[in-house]
C-alpha cells in the first residue's frame, strides 16, 4: 500500500517522505532527532511497526529563530501542542521533549533499529555532538537529513563516515551489521 503523505508543514520533500516509510517498514524501533511539527514522523511511524522515539525540545534551531527564518514560529508560540495534532493518534509514538544528548542517556548501546537525524543543523559542533551520541544507540541504520548543508558534510567528515546520499536526495545514511 502506497504511502499517503499528510498536509503537515515542513520541508521534506514527497521522495524523501517516501524513502523513510520505506525504509521504515524495515526496521522495529527508531529515533528521530528533530520531529517539529511532525511531517517526516508521520512517515516513520505509518511504516514502523514498533516504538518511533521523536526527541524534539520544540524550540527551533538557533539558526533558523530570527524574524522571518523556518523557525521563528517557535519564538511565540509553542509547536508542542501543533506536532501532537499531526501525529499524537499514532500508538507506536514515544515523545522525548528534550534536548537530543539528554535523551541520549535513555537508550542502552546497539538498543534501536534506525536513528535519523534532522536536529540542529547550525554548527559542526551540534551536528557532531548528536552522531557522536547517537552512533552508540544505533544497531543498523544511521541516516540524516539536509546532506547538502555544509555543517553536516563537515560533521560526517570529522567522525569519519563515508556516507552515501539515497538517490541523489538530501538524506544522507550509514548502514551497520545487523
Amino acid at each position: 500500500m502506497p504511502y499517503k503523505i499528510p498536509d503537515i508543514d515542513g520541508w521534506m520533500e514527497e521522495c524523501q517522505m517516501n524513502w523513510l516509510y520505506g525504509t521504515a517498514q524495515t526496521m522495529t524501533s527508531i529515533v528521530e532527532i528533530g520531529s517539529w511539527k511532525g511531517r517526516s514522523t508521520h512517515a516513520l511511524l505509518s511504516g514502523c511497526p514498533g516504538p518511533v522515539f521523536a526527541v524534539d525540545h520544540f524550540r527551533g534551531n538557533p539558526d533558523e529563530i530570527g524574524e522571518g527564518s523556518a523557525h521563528f514560529e517557535a519564538t511565540c508560540t509553542d509547536i508542542f501542542p501543533q506536532f501532537w495534532a499531526n501525529v499524537g493518534h499514532f500508538k507506536n509514538l514515544v515523545a522525548m521533549r528534550m534536548p537530543s544528548v539528554v535523551a541520549a542517556q535513555y537508550f542502552a548501546p546497539a538498543s534501536v533499529d534506525m536513528v535519523f537525524i534532522d536536529g540542529d543543523h547550525s554548527t559542526k559542533e551540534a551536528i557532531v555532538s548528536d552522531l557522536a551520541v547517537w552512533r552508540p544507540k544505533c544497531r543498523r541504520l544511521l541516516c540524516g537529513h539536509d546532506a547538502s548543508y555544509i555543517t553536516v558534510q563537515d560533521a560526517l567528515k570529522e567522525m569519519g563516515y563515508r556516507y552515501q546520499k539515497v538517490n541523489g536526495f538530501a538524506i544522507w545514511r550509514l548502514n551497520f551489521a545487523t
